[in-house]
């Protein structure tokens, strides 16, 4: 793991290398860290506050929200070069959904203040995160509807079920 140059990662990283320069690249790299996650472990929790979101290096994660019933519902699989966790940094709500490591993680962990270090010196950079974030949560609500219409057609089931019984 200590092996993975963040510069050069950070660097290949469209979102990045598309829009902050050099000097910017290298003040992410520096202020940011690498880290490891296990095979079944947690990057984050859904409800949690966001300190850090992070850039997948190998391995990949499963995104996951709850439906009130606390079914997990995987909205999406997080692979190489893909970040994850940047909507809690970018909204400053708690985090929307829950990932965790499917395989053993490797990532790039950029905290909360770097990205806003960011933000001030790349106006490209807000709007590249905006359009992910615009995405990602379109997905989100996507996921919620369709747990709440199963949730709609069980209850309806149980009424009709129960009624027939009758």
């Amino acid at each position: 793991m200590d092996d993975v140059d963040r510069r050069a990662f950070i660097g290949a990283m469209p979102i990045f290398a598309e829009t902050l320069d050099d000097e910017a690249l290298d003040h992410l790299a520096a202020e940011s860290s690498l880290a490891f996650f296990p095979r079944g472990s947690f990057l984050m929790s859904e409800g949690e506050f966001g300190k850090a979101m992070f850039a997948v290096v190998s391995g990949s994660v499963a995104v996951t929200l709850a439906d009130p019933d606390g079914r997990a519902h995987e909205v999406a699989i997080v692979e190489p070069q893909s970040i994850v966790g940047e909507i809690a940094l970018v909204t400053g709500q708690r985090r929307s959904a829950t990932v965790v490591a499917n395989s053993d993680v490797v990532a790039v962990a950029i905290p909360k203040y770097a990205l806003e270090e960011m933000f001030a010196k790349s106006p490209g950079l807000v709007d590249r995160l905006g359009d992910m974030l615009a995405g990602r949560q379109a997905g989100l609500r996507r996921v919620e509807a369709e747990a709440a219409e199963e949730r709609g057609m069980a209850a309806r089931l149980r009424r009709f079920f129960s009624r027939s019984r009758r």
